[in-house]
């Protein structure tokens, strides 16, 4: 076992490593790196280039010499709540330029943390927007941008494609497989990594089985690595193309297979309860708590002499139900564990996410005398969860479904007209003399434009009904439930008057218009691809005729 001056010493040789790749990092984009403190330690070397400033003055506070004066009061406060929660960083403010221009920047940082675990700062990225195409802050290459991601989450990731190929792998995989990524890359995942007895859990991922509408998921599968076959604890997304058919299987994880040791084998020495890093607890059989170790005490804020003799529903956060603890028992008496994720509450009433493992304990005689749990925070990963999915479905620019999304809620929106013999409506909105303004103002200005355009049309549609944003200046609602077509064209013309009131911006008064498209299912048609294409269709009719007006597909075809 390394000692602490060993571990330390590591620690430190990791972190040098890191900081010395993102130094030397050639592209386009800036690096940033700050400790625990929120100094800056390290930019990457084109930082000159692009803010004038020298890379040595940005050390410390420096660096927020070259954020605009308008913003740095922004800037410090994001920053200071990241460090303080030790959380993701995600913001748009403006830096200065070598020339003196301001130039807007998305900021984006992870919290990095020691191979012991400790918390080390943030390590983040700004990317110039101003270089994007009209209203666009990202791209929308969903793929492209959850794989960036996935290299900086801290977790072992991977993504595989529909025939069980891997399509990205990121180095904290890769250095666990012991394999380059030339080679790991195009190779089968499933066949040559999964072990035999799980790799059924994947193949219902490859072949349907599973329904797209249960994703996000998490399962459990054995990972043949260097060091022989470890368990993982995998959270499972889709990554869909623009027409949404998924095209790749998402998968961060961790090592859990010393949870599963401990919670099946209870190794629970002296120095192991005491020392380990993860809470403990051991009940009796009416499942009164005997003992908790250190670790429980720092996370639950319970001390021995007040947990002792408690029930663990001390912890109940309240956010599972009746159902939910009958399910868990039922599995514990009869396999004699489980494992899960949990909302628990400490002893201040904060809440909190927790992976819990419980082991049921028995005799010679196969009856169960004890109970033993071993949990953890889940927070960080939470959070990555959410921001992977955010990614995935969400537009960066409105915050609205994007067209990954969209795809989702059509279908649905299908399967529930089909059951319940309804109708519904899609709208495809193009934004009239969007490009115009956007040439004249700035895509800082086309942005705001295109927020106000989101805002507007939520405030307009029902809570049963979507809107989402395509990309550019094309927006689609989704009208569920429709009675008669003259209701939905009633809706379309509101949108177009609400669209067309003019647009207060920086001082300026904007004016735009709306040309629609409506497909109505399922007079139109039946499939969601088809309905998108004839609304489309019928929006660009609209276009021909004069814009800022509604054309249905069924009125020109």
């Amino acid at each position: 076992m390394a000692t602490r001056d060993e571990t330390l010493a590591h620690d430190m040789l990791e972190a040098g490593n890191a900081r010395f790749q993102i130094a030397v990092h050639p592209q386009r984009v800036l690096f940033w790196i700050a400790d625990a403190a929120g100094g800056c330690e390290v930019v990457s070397t084109n930082w000159r280039d692009a803010t004038g400033q020298a890379c040595e003055d940005a050390v410390g506070t420096g660096w927020l010499g070259a954020v605009h004066p308008d913003d740095r009061s922004l800037v410090t406060e994001t920053l200071r709540s990241a460090l303080e929660a030790r959380r993701s960083l995600f913001l748009h403010y403006r830096i200065c330029r070598a020339d003196g221009s301001a130039r807007r920047v998305l900021h984006v940082a992870a919290p990095r943390t020691l191979p012991s675990g400790q918390f080390d700062g943030l390590i983040g990225t700004l990317t110039d927007e101003s270089a994007t195409e009209a209203g666009e802050q990202v791209l929308q290459d969903s793929e492209e941008q959850v794989f960036k991601f996935l290299e900086g989450v801290g977790l072992a990731a991977i993504a595989i494609d529909r025939s069980g190929r891997v399509a990205h792998i990121n180095r904290i995989m890769a250095e666990l497989i012991g394999q380059p990524l030339s080679e790991l890359l195009g190779s089968d995942w499933v066949g040559h990594y999964v072990l035999a007895e799980d790799r059924p859990l994947l193949a219902a991922f490859l072949d349907g089985q599973v329904a797209l509408s249960s994703m996000p998921k998490e399962l459990e599968y054995q990972v043949l690595t260097a060091q022989g076959p470890c368990l993982f604890r995998w959270y499972v997304t889709l990554i869909r193309d623009p027409a949404g058919i998924p095209t790749s299987i998402v998968m961060m994880g961790s090592d859990i297979t010393q949870w599963r040791r401990l919670g099946d084998h209870l190794r629970l020495n002296a120095e192991i309860f005491d020392r380990s890093n993860e809470a403990m607890v051991i009940t009796d059989r009416q499942n009164n708590i005997v003992a908790v170790n250190p670790a429980f005490t720092r996370l639950t804020g319970y001390g021995p002499e007040e947990a002792i003799g408690c029930n663990p529903r001390i912890l109940r956060s309240g956010r599972h139900d009746k159902a939910f603890y009958e399910a868990m028992w039922k599995s514990i008496l009869a396999h004699g564990y489980w494992r899960g994720d949990v909302w628990d509450r400490r002893k201040d009433g904060s809440l909190y996410p927790k992976f819990l493992s419980i082991t049921a304990l028995r005799d010679e005689a196969g009856q169960i005398v004890k109970y033993s749990a071993i949990f953890y925070d889940i927070t960080e990963r939470k959070a990555m969860e959410a921001q992977l999915e955010s990614i995935a479905h969400f537009d960066m620019l409105t915050g609205l479904p994007n067209r990954m999304l969209l795809h989702d809620r059509l279908e649905q929106a299908i399967a529930v007209a089909e059951r319940q013999h309804q109708h519904f409506a899609l709208l495809f909105i193009d934004l009239d003399g969007f490009k115009p303004v956007n040439d004249a103002h700035g895509h800082a200005v086309g942005d705001e434009v295109l927020k106000l355009v989101g805002q507007r049309l939520g405030m307009l549609i029902r809570g049963m009904d979507t809107v989402a944003r395509l990309g550019g200046d094309e927006f689609v609602v989704i009208l569920t439930d429709i009675r008669t077509k003259e209701n939905a064209g009633r809706v379309a013309e509101k949108i177009i008057r609400e669209l067309s009131v003019p647009y207060e911006v920086e001082g300026r008064t904007l004016s735009l218009s709306a040309s629609i498209g409506a497909s109505i299912y399922p007079g139109d048609e039946t499939a969601a691809k088809d309905l998108l294409r004839t609304a489309d269709e019928a929006m660009y009719q609209a276009k021909r005729d004069g814009k800022r007006r509604l054309i249905f597909y069924s009125g020109f075809s």
